[in-house]
C-alpha cells in the first residue's frame, strides 16, 4: 500500500470515527435531556392525580359527613375518577395495599416488583431512622414492544399507606431517537464521502512533491546522475529534495571521477604497450638481423649494436621511470633538512655535462634558507624539469633556476625561452605518457612519464606545482613549499666583544 493511500484511509478513518462520535454524543446528549425532561413532567402529572384523589376523598368525606372513609370507599373514588363519565387516560394506574396486593388498577399491565420492593424497603428505612425519603420512584419497562415509564410512590388516602403507581407510554421518544440515529448515519457516510474526496484531493496535492521526488530519485538510482529534484517548498520535503540533489552531485562527480581514472587506465595500459612495443620491436629486428646475417660489415655491426643499445637503454628508462611512479607513494621517504644554496649546487653540477652537450647554459640564483624534503626524489623532480627546458630549447640558449625565500614559502621557478605549449595541453601534459610533441620526445629518448612523475613528487612534499607556458616564447615551471630561514651563526668563544 502506498503512502498517500494510507494516510488518506487513516486521516478518513479518523475523521468518521471523529464525526459518529460527535453525533451519538450529541443525540445521546438531547436524548437523556428529553427523557429526563418527560420525567420530571410524568412525576408532575402522577403528583397531580394524588392530588385529586385527595381532594375527590375530602368532597366525599364532606357530603357523607363521615370522619374518615374506607379503604373500599378510597378504592370507589379512584375507579370514578379514571373510569367514570366514559373518559379514557393514556395513564395507567395501580393502588397496591403492599408489594403482592393489588387494590385497583385501571389497565392490566406487567409491572416490575422490584419497583414496589424499593418503594417499600426504602420507606421503612426512612421509618426506622426517622429520615425523609424521596417521594417518587421512576422505572423504564419495555412491554409489548413498547417503552413504559412507570412513576411510584408512598400515598397515605385516609390514613392508610399505599402504593400509588401510574403509567405512560413514551415510545415515542425512543422512536425519535431512533430515527435521528439512522439519520446520523445517513449524515455520517455523506459527511464521509465528501471529506473523502476532499482528504483525497488534499493528500494528492500535498504529496505530489513526493511522488516527483520518487521518480526523480529513481531516475538517478536507474544511472541519470545528471537528473536533479526541482521542489520548491520550505517543508520537511524541500530539505529533502536538497539532500537528495547533494547526493546526486556527489555520485556523478564520483562517478565521473571512477570513468576518468577508468579511461586514464585504459590510455596508460595503451601507451604502455605501445612504448613497450617500439624499442622491443627494434631490438628484436636488429638482433635477429645479426643473428642471421653471415657476412655482416664491422660499420653494420657497430650501427646495428648501437640502435640495439639505445633501445634497450630506451626501455630501461621507460622500464624504471614505471617503478618510480607505481611505487612512489609506498617507498619509505627520507626527509632531511636541507639549505637551498647546496641544494642548488648539486643541481648545478649534475646538469654541467648535459648542459655542455647541448651547448646551453644554466643560470642559478638562490636565496638561502632551510627546506624539508626526500633529496633525491626532489633531484630527480628538478633534474626532470630541467631536462624537459633542455629538450624545449635550441642551442645557444639559456635555461634559468631560481629560488625565492619570502615569509615561510621558497619559490623555485626553471625558466626557458624554448617552443613551449599551447594552453589546451597545459591540463594534460601531467599525465602519464602523454607528449606534446611525440616525434621530438622519442628522438630525445623520453616516454612521457617526467612530468608525471614530478607532480607526484611535489605531492609528496606538500608543493604547490604550476606550468605557464606560451607558444614560441617559452615555459616557466613554478614549485612553492614550506622553508624556514637559515639559523644565525653563535659566536665563538675567543670572539672578543666590543666594550
Amino acid at each position: 500500500m502506498k503512502l498517500w493511500q494510507k494516510i488518506f484511509l487513516w486521516t478518513l478513518l479518523i475523521v468518521m470515527v471523529a464525526i459518529s462520535s460527535i453525533e451519538i454524543l450529541l443525540l445521546k446528549s438531547n436524548f437523556n435531556e428529553t427523557i429526563e425532561k418527560q420525567t420530571e413532567s410524568y412525576i408532575s402529572k402522577h403528583a397531580y392525580m394524588v392530588s385529586n384523589i385527595n381532594n375527590k376523598i375530602l368532597t366525599r368525606r364532606m357530603q357523607s359527613d363521615s370522619i374518615i372513609l374506607s379503604r373500599n370507599n378510597v378504592i370507589e373514588i379512584i375507579r370514578e375518577i379514571f373510569e367514570g363519565s366514559g373518559t379514557t387516560s393514556s395513564t395507567v394506574v395501580a393502588l397496591f395495599s403492599d408489594v403482592n396486593q393489588i387494590l385497583y388498577t385501571n389497565s392490566l399491565i406487567e409491572l416490575d416488583m422490584g419497583l414496589l420492593e424499593k418503594v417499600v424497603t426504602n420507606n421503612s428505612e426512612a421509618i426506622a431512622s426517622n429520615s425523609s425519603i424521596s417521594d417518587y420512584y421512576t422505572q423504564l419497562l419495555n412491554i409489548d414492544g413498547k417503552t413504559r415509564l412507570f412513576v411510584a410512590s408512598i400515598v397515605t388516602f385516609e390514613q392508610q399507606d399505599l402504593i400509588f403507581v401510574t403509567s405512560n407510554d413514551i415510545s415515542d421518544i425512543f422512536a425519535s431517537y431512533n430515527h435521528q440515529l439512522r439519520y446520523a448515519k445517513f449524515i455520517c457516510i455523506a459527511l464521509s464521502l465528501v471529506c473523502s474526496i476532499i482528504l483525497l484531493i488534499l493528500v494528492k496535492f500535498l504529496l505530489r512533491p513526493l511522488e516527483y521526488l520518487n521518480r526523480t530519485t529513481h531516475a538517478i538510482a536507474s544511472g541519470n546522475y545528471s537528473q536533479r529534484i526541482n521542489v520548491k517548498t520550505h517543508d520537511e520535503l524541500g530539505m529533502l529534495a536538497d539532500s537528495m540533489n547533494i547526493m546526486a552531485d556527489s555520485v556523478e562527480e564520483n562517478v565521473s571521477q571512477l570513468k576518468e581514472v577508468a579511461e586514464n587506465r585504459k590510455e596508460f595500459i595503451n601507451n604502455l604497450s605501445h612504448e613497450m612495443k617500439t624499442p622491443l620491436t627494434s631490438i628484436l629486428g636488429f638482433a635477429d638481423i645479426i643473428r642471421i646475417k653471415r657476412n655482416i660489415t664491422a660499420e653494420e655491426l657497430s650501427d646495428y649494436s648501437s640502435i640495439i643499445f639505445d633501445e634497450a637503454k630506451r626501455l630501461k628508462n621507460l622500464s624504471g621511470k614505471l617503478m618510480e611512479l607505481i611505487t612512489i607513494g609506498e617507498t619509505n621517504l627520507e626527509f632531511i633538512e636541507i639549505e637551498t644554496t647546496e641544494l642548488f649546487s648539486q643541481i648545478d653540477l649534475l646538469m654541467q655535462p648535459i648542459m655542455k652537450n647541448n651547448e646551453m647554459l644554466l643560470e642559478t640564483s638562490c636565496d638561502n634558507c632551510i627546506i624539508r624534503v626526500d633529496l633525491e626524489l626532489f633531484k630527480s623532480m628538478l633534474l626532470n624539469f630541467i631536462d624537459n627546458a633542455v629538450k624545449a630549447s635550441s642551442k645557444d640558449s639559456m635555461i634559468q633556476l631560481k629560488g625565492n625565500f619570502a615569509g615561510e614559502s621558497f619559490t623555485i621557478c626553471i625558466i626557458d625561452t624554448g617552443i613551449g605549449i599551447s594552453k589546451s595541453e597545459l591540463n594534460k601534459i601531467t599525465e602519464p605518457f602523454y607528449m606534446v610533441d611525440k616525434a621530438r620526445s622519442r628522438k630525445a629518448g623520453g616516454a612521457g612519464l617526467g612530468l608525471a612523475l614530478c607532480k607526484s613528487i611535489a605531492e609528496i612534499h606538500e608543493a604547490d606545482f604550476k606550468i605557464l607556458s606560451e607558444i614560441n616564447k617559452g615555459t616557466t615551471v613554478k614549485l612553492s613549499l614550506k622553508a624556514t630561514p637559515v639559523p644565525n651563526p653563535e659566536p665563538s668563544s675567543d670572539t672578543k666583544k666590543g666594550v
